[in-house]
This record gives C-alpha cells, sequence and structure tokens, in this order.
C-alpha cells in the first residue's frame, strides 16, 4: 500500500511533533508499506532522522516543498503560505496517485481533505492535534461571534465531516469534536501522543540539566518546561510561588520561551521572586535530563484549553518518573484519568490548592504512579500500531 504523509512542517526542524511523525512514519514503513512523504524545506539541504536512511530509494520517498516561514504577528501570510503549501502537496499527490492519505493537524485542513474526496478519491485519516479556533476560543483569544471564528469553525467541520476516518490525541478533544462539530462518536479514534522514548535520563550525577543549574542541599525543585504562550498558564506557577517565597528549600523553575516571556518575567520581578529562575529553550536531545531533573512537573493550561489540547510534554513527564501536577479543569475526563493513577489535579485558577500539593509531594505523602499510566495511554508501541490500524482499516 502507497500512503502519502502530509506534514505540517519538517524534519529540517525539532518541532514538536517531529518524534510522532518520524515514529509514524517509521511504523508505516516497517510493516511493509511505501510512503510519500511531503514535507516543508526550510534548508538547501533537507534533514532526515537517521532512522530513515536504510529505507531511502525503497519504501521512502519524500517530495519537499520549499517554504518561507512568515512572522508569527502575521496570520494572514502565514495563512495564505500554509494554503499554497497544500495546494501544491495536493498537486503533486495527484500526479504520484497514494492509496491513502495521514493528514497532520492543520488550519488548512479543509483544502486537503476536498482534494482527496472529490479529486484523487482516496481514502484519508486526519489526525487533530489541536482543535483550532476552539483553543482560540477558550484562551479568550476568539470570541464565537467574531467572524474569524466563525468561518474557522465551519472550515474545521468541513475537514471532520468529509475525512474518511479521524483520530486525535485525548478524550476531552473527541467529546469537542463530537460535541461542537456534530460529528458521530464512532468516527472519532482517541490515540494519545508518546514521549521521546529513545531517550534515557543520564543519573542524578551526570544529568545534562541538573550540571548546568546545579540543585542546592535540600532543595525541592519545581520545573514547567515548554511554550510561554497564551495558553499555556505559567501565570499560575508564578501565583503559587508568590504564595511560598517564604517556604524554604523550594524552587521554581520556567523552562522555555514564548511571546509571554517578558510578561512572566515582569511579573516575578515586580513580585520579587527570588525562588523563580527563568531558564530558555534547552536542546531537544536533553528533555529526558530536563524532565528528570524535577522534583515535581507542572502541567499548567488555561481554563478550557483541555478541550482543544493536550501538552505533547505529558509523556515525557510520565516517562521522568517524577510526580506530577496538572492544572487543568476539574471536570476534564484528563483530570480523572490522571487522578486514578495518583496525580493530583489543582484546577487552572487556584494557586493555594497548588502550593498545597506541592507541600505534600516534598513530604512524600503523595504517591502517583507514572509508570502504569504510561503503559496504558501513552506507550510508543501501542500508539503507533493504532495510527498504523487506522489507516489500514480505512475503505
Amino acid at each position: 500500500m502507497k500512503i502519502a504523509v502530509v506534514s505540517i512542517g519538517s524534519f529540517d526542524t525539532q518541532y514538536s511533533d517531529y518524534h510522532i511523525m518520524r515514529d509514524i512514519i517509521l511504523g508505516f514503513l516497517e510493516r511493509g508499506h511505501e510512503v510519500n512523504l511531503i514535507q516543508k524545506q526550510y534548508l538547501n539541504i533537507p534533514q532526515y532522522p537517521q532512522q530513515f536512511d536504510k529505507y531511502f530509494g525503497k519504501q521512502l520517498q519524500v517530495h519537499n516543498i520549499k517554504f518561507e516561514k512568515k512572522a508569527k504577528a502575521d496570520l494572514k501570510a502565514r495563512y495564505l503560505a500554509d494554503l499554497s503549501y497544500y495546494r501544491q502537496a495536493c498537486k503533486w499527490m495527484k500526479e504520484n496517485k497514494p492509496d491513502k492519505v495521514f493528514l497532520q493537524s492543520c488550519n488548512t485542513a479543509f483544502f486537503t481533505v476536498f482534494y482527496a474526496k472529490h479529486i484523487l478519491k482516496c481514502p484519508l485519516l486526519y489526525n487533530e492535534q489541536d482543535i483550532f479556533p476552539e483553543n482560540a476560543y477558550f484562551a479568550g483569544i476568539l470570541s464565537e461571534s467574531s467572524m474569524v471564528y466563525k468561518v474557522a469553525h465551519a472550515l474545521q467541520k468541513y475537514a471532520y465531516k468529509n475525512a474518511t476516518a479521524l483520530s486525535t490525541i485525548s478524550d476531552d478533544m473527541k467529546s469537542t469534536i463530537v460535541i461542537r462539530y456534530g460529528i458521530s462518536e464512532d468516527k472519532v479514534q482517541v490515540i494519545y501522543n508518546w514521549g521521546h522514548e529513545e531517550l534515557k535520563a543520564h543519573s542524578e550525577q551526570n544529568n545534562v540539566f541538573l550540571k548546568k543549574y546545579p540543585k542546592k542541599p535540600g532543595e525541592f525543585r519545581v520545573v514547567y518546561a515548554g511554550n510561554l504562550g497564551k495558553m499555556q498558564n505559567v501565570e499560575l506557577i508564578l501565583e503559587t510561588a508568590a504564595l511560598m517565597k517564604d517556604v524554604a528549600d523550594v524552587s521554581f523553575y520556567i523552562v522555555g520561551g514564548g511571546v509571554n516571556e517578558e510578561k512572566l518575567k515582569t511579573f516575578a520581578k515586580e513580585k520579587e521572586l527570588n525562588n523563580v529562575t527563568f531558564v530558555g529553550m534547552q536542546p531537544p536531545e536533553e528533555v529526558a535530563d530536563l524532565y528528570a531533573a524535577a522534583d515535581v512537573n507542572v502541567i499548567p493550561l488555561q481554563k478550557g484549553l483541555i478541550y482543544a489540547a493536550l501538552p505533547s510534554k505529558t509523556a515525557d513527564c510520565l516517562i521522568a518518573g517524577k510526580p506530577i501536577i496538572t492544572c487543568v479543569d476539574a471536570e476534564s475526563k484528563f483530570a480523572k484519568l490522571v487522578g486514578k493513577y495518583g496525580i493530583e489535579n489543582a484546577g487552572t485558577n487556584h494557586p493555594e490548592n497548588v502550593k498545597q500539593i506541592i507541600l505534600r509531594l516534598k513530604n512524600n505523602s503523595q504517591k502517583c504512579d507514572d509508570l502504569a499510566l504510561w503503559n496504558g495511554y501513552f506507550a510508543k508501541s501501542k500508539s503507533v500500531a493504532s495510527h498504523c490500524d487506522a489507516v489500514k482499516r480505512m475503505g
């Protein structure tokens, strides 16, 4: 079977879904399928995961489409550039006639879905990783009455209804697709994302992050690592740090960058949060050491965001085996799921709750079974197999 994999990004960069797309493609190849990978090209000489080397010229063909990144603030230019990219991808697929299409999550999915259904006349699986415009709505960036929201919602609804099959990465996101878009439950499969399982954390003595930022004797380190954007609710962690300024030995590390970085640093400075350290983005190959360096990892989201996204760091935090605090809507299916494994959820806007959970963890009175949760839902082998089976089932 010849499968066209249409990527939103490029292996030229270590973007957040790099390992997800790499492992799905490898899953197809290891099962004997041919793969036509279509991706954006940022570099003059494209880069690929070394795991692909043995498949080039045999089962794997790559079509790179030159792409120039637009400024993040120029939403119109970015959208039009993406439409041009997917138009070229569809034209290439018409010439190369795949048997099935795997489409990675994107805001212009309607175009490729339309093309696959009416021009290529072949089945398409749409993998939704981040529901737009619902994420912008829950974050307060768009209102339901705005024209941008209405148009984007209608286009996504078209993509969901006309894709042959749908997969998404959490039960809460499935509920959003079913309830807010009117899609049948039977059409949507939940396949959780996995972490960087090929990366192993070093011992505490050799941990790369701890060598850069050594711990003081008796220090209890609370870590947030990821994007410092409008949807992540990192403010909640700083508010918690403000409540704990006088708690001995508890420190907070904010690792990453994003549009809210300066705002967060200003808040910390104004509140004189000497217990907070900001650290820039770390190399992707050090992610295992980063999460293992924490005494507790925090996963915060703005209210409602859990229904449109699930942070990619979740699986890596579980692999690290360190305690986790989630800060998401209490009534969400995700909060209830992790609660079954001893992971406490503090809610979205309750710094006092976060403080109390940190103190319980510091006193070793709260136990989490990260390994069982990871094995049950976030293991790579299980999820990759589910993606491959979902594509195979499409008629």
